[in-house]
């Protein structure tokens, strides 16, 4: 991803809100109808909120200005005067040669008055993830910071989802507290994925919260791999094998039992690792979900870019292959998803807020110092939408019944 230098010269990133992280214009015929310049992509207005700052799906068209306007001019360089949420803000990760520039670290966003955010405001939030390659930090918050105000903030982006094997939180079933005990030796999340990818539709967002409970920063980062990128770097070889791919994403591997598939280090061992103390505690309630097909490469409904869509933790298999060549080919695509260049890291502070986009990323929490508890909490939000496959030919007539028929098999089969 290149910038052009008056890109770069926007890393300061002022109280007009114009940023440096406009993914680069995609050159197919059908992504230039979505992407046609970094500028228009990222300060289109939206037509479902009037006077606010968004991205249009498929149907985005963006006239030029009739009259020459500058940045000097906000409010007519943007349609509204824009807020003052991303003062300050700066990129988290910034390669040596300056061509990738991954994340957002916002410090002057306050989440205890997000009931007090303008449709605007959110919009622009929507639009600042996608230019910032899918994560914002929110450091600097209080610590009066609540479970109500991070599920409040989460609802702004999506409907918020009960973790399908891990119990929430006493009176909030929909945030996740993520317990790592002093001296663990299996961690919760310390491998590659993308939160959910195993519901039929899976996380778009996810935020999660520091508690007051946190070994020093710089220590336990969560590590991201940015998906875009590692996708856009493939040959066209192995892109077009990618585009005819479906995967097959699976809680059992990651929640189950190993005689229901599951691996011997997973989600599950991390949780039962802290169920003595009061910990993680795993549903009984519901079986776990069956396996569920999604593209090997999705395509991004904001800004309409491809992404690699795999994970080792949460996928068993390429459909139409054997065990042995679907989990290689995995692996393999996740060794070239995670190389150092596709890389950053977010530090976390007491009380910081992060938010990421799962759709393009996978993620794992690292583990370096575990010589403390830490607790952190998470909400995952959905849009209620099926995985977008970038080959709109990948599914055919008959393929939603045969996927039908695949789920009532598994569900035959479990326990």
């Amino acid at each position: 991803m290149k910038f052009s230098t008056a890109a770069l010269t926007a890393l300061s990133l002022t109280v007009s809100g114009v940023s440096a992280f406009s993914p680069s214009p995609r050159t197919s015929t059908a992504a230039n109808a979505v992407v046609t310049s970094s500028r228009n992509m990222a300060f289109a207005s939206s037509s479902s909120v009037p006077g606010s700052l968004g991205l249009r799906m498929s149907t985005m068209s963006v006239e030029p200005p009739t009259k020459e306007v500058s940045e000097a001019d906000p409010e007519q360089y943007y349609g509204h005067t824009p807020s003052r949420l991303f003062e300050g803000a700066r990129p988290i990760h910034v390669s040596e040669d300056g061509t990738r520039q991954y994340g957002l670290y916002c410090p002057n966003v306050d989440l205890t008055k997000c009931r007090e955010f303008s449709a605007a405001d959110v919009e622009e939030i929507k639009v600042k993830i996608q230019q910032a390659r899918g994560v914002l930090t929110f450091p600097n918050q209080s610590p009066d910071l609540s479970p109500d105000d991070q599920l409040f903030f989460a609802t702004l982006f999506g409907e918020a989802e009960t973790h399908t094997a891990a119990k929430g939180m006493p009176g909030y079933p929909q945030v996740l507290e993520i317990i790592r005990e002093k001296n663990a030796q299996i961690v919760f999340g310390e491998d590659w994925h993308s939160d959910h990818s195993f519901q039929p539709w899976p996380a778009s967002f996810s935020f999660l919260r520091a508690t007051g409970t946190m070994t020093p920063y710089g220590t336990n980062n969560t590590q991201f791999a940015q998906c875009i990128e590692s996708w856009k770097d493939l040959s066209p070889t192995l892109k077009n094998i990618c585009l005819n791919l479906k995967v097959s994403h699976s809680a059992r591997k990651a929640y189950g039992t190993p005689d229901q598939g599951g691996h011997k280090k997973n989600s599950l061992v991390a949780m039962q690792g802290t169920s003595s103390n009061g910990g993680m505690k795993v549903r009984t309630d519901k079986p776990l979900l069956p396996d569920q097909y999604h593209p090997v490469v999705i395509t991004i409904p904001e800004t309409g870019e491809e992404a690699l869509f795999v994970s080792t933790t949460f996928t068993n298999g390429i459909v139409g292959m054997t065990d042995d060549e679907g989990n290689a080919f995995i692996r393999y695509l996740q060794e070239l998803m995670t190389k150092p260049e596709y890389q950053f890291e977010v530090a976390h502070e007491p009380h910081q807020v992060t938010m990421w986009d799962n759709r393009q990323l996978i993620h794992r929490g690292l583990v370096n110092d575990a010589s403390s508890r830490r607790i952190i909490q998470r909400v995952s939000v959905s849009t209620g939408a099926r995985p977008q496959a970038a080959n709109p030919d990948l599914y055919q007539p008959g393929d939603e019944l045969e996927r039908q028929e695949h789920l009532d098999e598994l569900n035959q089969q479990a326990p």
